[in-house]
């Protein structure tokens, strides 16, 4: 039940991040990959999932797990050869090669059964040379993928910044770890199966502890980043909800300034999927532009027209200069010296004080 929601987790954050992976580079585009190919994977040894296919088609379970698990690892070498701007000719060479072998082991050589459990094949012919190819082909590019990401993360380890970044891929360099030691631990197993004792069991403390430790790894390595990528963009979506009605406003009052485009409802910018910092920007800047337009009616003549540095004060400010400008009273002229005396912000400060500033401003007009 641990891996079916972790399993449903890990699809739904590869949903979510598929449409900006798909306009991203290849790097994304592998991270994204991994993560739905591995909640694939781990889905798939469900039985809730696997005993409906197996119904289906005899212990396909097994074979669609084992070739999703092979694409997630082989995905998640194109993630870290895209990283760091390597060919993956070769490896795609080989997972092509694997995923048909496995294709073709099973449906050709491998003991099939209906009914009983989708992973009675494994269980049940231990020791068997055509369980053994099938499984030597599985554990062998498994292997591989795994030694290759563990010496990729722990050489690039320290070159990347400190932050979720790093632990993100000390995660992974250690679940990698985790993995190599785990699939040599298999196929030992298989090795002592074969030779000395056929009726041992496949399944032990060990391999399912090495197994559990590996995936919890990776898994966490793989979803710091969409973590990161999630909680910006609930940011960005809170902002631009407070400084929606704010920018409404002063749009309808200067329609011939450039300040955006309401083409969506405050609901509907809410709902609105991908990267939300350049549109959350675009408002910001747009309400401070209009700021400098409400100069001439933010004030009464022949007063210093200035903006306080407080929210609170400003969205007052705002409020009341909004109010002016809509009875129609007549502008006054404004003094450039006086103009509004504010720090230049970069864009993320921006955004964080036009959202504070749209709060109070929101009050008041409720008030």
């Amino acid at each position: 039940m641990t891996f079916a929601v972790i399993s449903l987790i890990l699809i739904a954050i590869a949903v979510w991040r598929l449409p900006s992976a798909i306009r991203s580079g290849r790097a994304q585009r592998s991270l994204c990959l991994t993560i739905g190919l591995l909640g694939l994977a781990l889905l798939l040894g469900e039985q809730l999932v696997g005993g409906r296919l197996h119904e289906v088609v005899p212990n396909s379970p097994v074979l669609l797990k084992h070739m999703f698990g092979v694409a997630a690892a082989a995905a998640l070498i194109d993630y870290l050869c895209a990283v760091h701007g390597r060919r993956v000719r070769r490896h795609l060479l080989l997972l092509g090669a694997a995923e048909a072998s496995l294709a073709g082991l099973f449906f050709l050589v491998l003991p099939r059964r209906a009914g009983g459990d989708f992973d009675d094949v494994v269980a049940l012919h231990l020791g068997d040379a055509r369980l053994d190819a099938y499984l030597a082909v599985f554990y062998g590019f498994l292997g591989y993928s795994m030694i290759a990401g563990a010496s990729i993360f722990w050489t690039n380890r320290r070159s990347v910044p400190r932050g979720l970044a790093r632990t993100g891929t000390t995660g992974l360099a250690i679940g990698c770890t985790f993995g190599t030691a785990y699939t040599a631990w298999r196929i030992g197993v298989l090795g002592v199966a074969h030779i000395a004792n056929p009726s041992l069991a496949f399944t032990d403390a060990v391999s399912d502890l090495l197994m559990a430790a590996a995936i919890l790894l990776i898994i966490i390595g793989l979803v710091l980043a969409p973590l990161r990528s999630l909680a910006r963009y609930v940011r960005h979506q809170r902002a631009i909800w407070h400084m929606y009605p704010l920018w409404s406003d002063v749009v309808t009052e200067f329609p011939h300034l450039s300040l955006g485009d309401r083409r969506r409802s405050r609901v509907r910018e809410l709902l609105t999927v991908g990267g939300r910092d350049i549109d959350a920007a675009h408002i910001a800047f747009g309400v401070r532009d209009a700021m400098h337009v409400l100069l001439r009616w933010g004030s009464a003549p022949g007063a210093r027209a200035t903006v306080s540095s407080d929210p609170v004060s400003e969205a007052q400010w705002l409020r009341a200069a909004l109010l002016r400008k809509a009875s129609g009273e007549d502008e006054s002229a404004v003094d450039e010296s006086t103009a509004i005396e504010r720090q230049l912000r970069g864009p993320s400060a921006e955004i964080r004080w036009a959202a504070e500033v749209a709060r109070h401003y929101n009050t008041e007009v409720r008030a």
